[in-house]
């Protein structure tokens, strides 16, 4: 009788856990999901971000397998502000791809992006998302997030006086303005010669000071007293006569006046450039007149844009750059409509 009442139970036991296995094996959409990014585009990766070079291409390679033959299209997203709380997708993906999955095998899929638009930049996050079918209309099966912060080559992320691509030459870290956290900035070790990774320098740094100034003292006063009384000997002065005759002779012949040519600023150069060209350029034939790179001309037209020296109009993808004044008759400046002077 005991038997007959356990078979039918752990008959039961045996179902609930094939139930279990199999629920588990049909919410798997993908399995082996791996998610690498490479490029020239990287420019540091640490515990927290990613750090990205604004303008070099970035790329990112998805390895997934799917457990039918089908259409899958893998996307590379913005969210919003980075902020992964309340995960909000950008209007559009930045990349797409559509891939025919074979479920016999892993499917790798690469994604890259050029280069990062001007407005895209700082701390955000993107997302690897895989959807079935054609399209990333609906909820991805699959999402990876990384966090990733967009820099420029030539700004300076913790301002310490090294650019950031300087600080990556370097070794040490473009947000951490003291890499080696001893007290001195990155910036100041460059300039005194020490390594800016060595958390050991301003010890070094106090024993040789102390050591020269020791021996420096006592040498000079050495050499000082054996000087003065070897001119005592021989019968020498050591009077001021002499060093004022000095300074009467040098304070007597005129300085010659040097002239120095101010330095042009970068808004002058840009409003010169202007002027010899009808008030009008692309900005991007700016970005060539002057040899500056794109982020440099970007940031000084904003400003100068605030100042209201300039007009920026849109044409298509690029910008016309007008001084003030010298704007198409057939287009409204922005800053019309802001002032209300237009009807």
């Amino acid at each position: 009788m005991p038997s007959r009442v356990a078979l039918p139970t752990v008959l039961v036991g045996l179902l609930i856990c094939v139930a279990m296995f199999s629920g588990i094996a049909a919410g798997s959409n993908h399995s082996d999901l791996a998610v690498e990014q490479h490029g020239d585009g990287i420019a540091l990766e640490d515990e927290s971000s990613t750090y990205l070079w604004q303008y070099s291409p970035y790329s990112v390679t998805v390895s997934f397998a799917a457990p039918t033959d089908s259409m899958h299209t893998v996307c590379l997203s913005e969210y919003n502000n980075g902020n992964t709380d309340n995960q909000e997708p950008a209007d559009e993906p930045l990349a797409c791809e559509l891939t025919a999955v074979d479920s016999s095998e892993s499917t790798s899929v690469t994604l890259t992006q050029s280069e990062w638009p001007d407005n895209f930049s700082g701390e955000t996050t993107l997302a690897v998302e895989i959807y079935d079918g054609r399209g990333s209309s609906g909820e991805p099966r699959e999402q990876v997030l990384l966090p990733v912060h967009i820099i420029e080559k030539d700004g300076d992320l913790d301002g310490n006086g090294l650019t950031n691509e300087r600080e990556i030459g370097l070794g040490t870290h473009p947000a951490v303005a003291d890499s080696d956290d001893d007290g001195l900035t990155d910036g100041v070790e460059v300039m005194l010669g020490t390594d800016p990774r060595d958390g050991s320098t301003p010890y070094r740094i106090a024993i040789i000071t102390v050591g020269s100034l020791t021996a420096g003292a006592f040498g000079f006063l050495l050499v000082a007293g054996r000087f003065m009384t070897g001119l005592r000997k021989f019968g020498v002065s050591t009077g001021n006569e002499s060093t004022a005759e000095t300074e009467t002779e040098t304070t007597s012949e005129p300085a010659a006046e040097q002239a120095f040519d101010p330095p042009v600023r970068d808004e002058e150069q840009v409003r010169q450039l202007l002027s010899t060209h009808d008030g009008r350029l692309k900005q991007s034939q700016i970005v060539e007149a002057t040899d500056w790179s794109k982020s440099k001309v970007s940031r000084l037209l904003s400003s100068m844009e605030d100042d209201e020296d300039i007009t920026r109009i849109r044409l298509g993808r690029e910008n016309l750059v007008c001084l003030r004044g010298h704007e198409p008759a057939d287009i409204t400046p922005s800053w019309e409509d802001k002032d209300g002077s237009s009807t």
